[in-house]
């Protein structure tokens, strides 16, 4: 399964924009300097000679950054230290590709397992470059039945998962010529209230200056760590949830992706076999768009998420009522109100080095970190004119994290990748609380 490149090509607006130097928000300045993306796999059901060409990409990706310039800019350190974006419309890297011994067929009889897509598919380093990097990367690869992957990924300091698949809808969008929102830049609508904060955030730790900054946390232990992906159809999602509401009164309540995330939290430290007084901690993103006073516009390119990162003590976690679990994730989530998001802000600024500050949550292999872009992909439903994608997948050169979760959308249901150590992920798919919810 090997991918050739054929001709890499920096994509530009196909006007002047504005260079200007943008600020990053303080929440642009929490999130790692990583990035982060996923493959599309769009099928050529029609055997067509010219199915989803290039140079119509790139031509709509040259319009649609006209809107989204900051994208084709790069990221500086201003004087004072803080990092701007360099609106200087640099261009985005679209690399064109060739995978000529396989086809799309193929993968779908594989069930599209996460060991048989190439990893050549995307072809660049997770980290960016520490000069002048690149904010997007595109790469398109074309089958031997002319079926296409489209790996896209997005620095992650620039947008997160909301703002990245608002993009993509944009550029879709301009493909098929159609209108497009135009997205905001004024990353000042993040700012601090001028008040010292009310209180201090658990979610965030201070480094030690000298320490060094790995990704979203520390860098894991070298282990033999696998990527699995588990299916979870529409009727196990809504059995996995009745089965964490048992025992919740009148008047509270879970969602399914409390049920969800509960449910990975408890199954996957009981895999780890951790000492039962370990008090461990579980991470995820929490949107905070609409929870200001003073909602943050949709159409808003930036970072707007915050950490939730509710902690338990292992016996009860994985003892305890599933219920109680669950409850505990759906408490952070409600506390993530707009008096919380704005002290968050409001402890950033006060902090000299902002570079410091890093997730509670650790890769010590007994904290857990889950990302859930199933409703962005849902709502952002990706089409540059000859339909959607069958299928999205997170790049083979993604995160070896160990513990870390990404919750995809599925044709049925929603697709979870787990990072486990080997035998963590073995003893994992025979627990049998674990395996009564997945699609065998």
């Amino acid at each position: 399964m090997s991918v050739t490149i054929k001709e890499t090509i920096y994509v530009k607006p196909t006007k002047p924009t504005k260079h200007v130097q943008i600020p990053l928000s303080n929440c642009d300045l929490l999130m790692p300097s990583y990035y982060f993306g996923e493959i599309s796999f769009f099928k050529n059901v029609l055997k067509k000679k010219i199915f989803m060409n290039s140079q119509k990409l790139i031509v709509s990706l040259e319009d649609v950054l006209n809107d989204y310039y900051p994208l084709a800019g790069t990221l500086k350190n201003a004087p004072d230290g803080r990092t701007i974006i360099d609106c200087n419309d640099c261009g985005v890297q679209f690399i064109i590709a060739e995978c000529s011994d396989i086809t799309i067929n193929q993968l779908e009889n594989k069930k599209w397992e996460h060991a048989v897509i190439p990893q050549a598919l995307t072809s660049y380093s997770r980290i960016p470059n520490k000069i002048d990097p690149i904010l997007f990367i595109v790469q398109h690869t074309t089958f031997a039945d002319g079926s296409v992957a489209l790996s896209t990924s997005i620095h992650h300091q620039i947008a997160d998962a909301f703002g990245f698949y608002t993009f993509m809808k944009s550029w879709g969008r301009r493909a098929r010529l159609e209108h497009i929102d135009p997205p905001i830049h004024d990353r000042s609508l993040l700012k601090t209230s001028g008040n010292p904060p009310a209180h201090v955030p658990h979610e965030y730790l201070i480094m030690q200056p000298g320490s060094e900054k790995v990704l979203n946390v520390q860098q894991s232990p070298a282990i033999s760590s696998l990527t699995k992906i588990f299916q979870f159809s529409q009727d196990n999602l809504k059995r996995l949830s009745d089965y964490y509401s048992v025992g919740i009164n009148n008047g509270n309540w879970i969602s399914t992706n409390d049920a969800l995330v509960a449910h990975n939290w408890r199954t996957v430290t009981r895999a780890r076999k951790i000492d039962l007084n370990t008090e461990v901690f579980c991470g995820f993103a929490i949107d905070g768009r609409d929870r200001l006073i003073q909602p943050i516009p949709k159409s808003y390119f930036g970072n707007v998420t915050f950490s939730g990162c509710p902690k338990m003590v292992v016996s009860q976690l994985i003892n305890g009522l599933p219920s109680s679990v669950a409850l505990q994730i759906r408490k952070t989530v409600t506390d993530m109100n707009n008096s919380r998001i704005q002290s968050t802000i409001d402890w950033i600024e006060q902090q000299p080095d902002k570079s410091l500050i890093i997730q509670r949550f650790l890769s010590n292999g007994k904290d857990l970190v889950v990302t859930n872009w199933s409703k962005c992909q849902e709502q952002n439903l990706i089409n540059f004119g000859d339909g959607t994608s069958i299928k999205q997948r997170l790049p083979g050169r993604g995160s070896k994290v160990d513990g870390a979760s990404v919750i995809f959308s599925a044709e049925d249901g929603t697709d979870i990748y787990i990072i486990l150590p080997t035998e963590k992920l073995e003893i994992l798919e025979h627990d049998p609380e674990f395996k009564k919810f997945i699609v065998s």
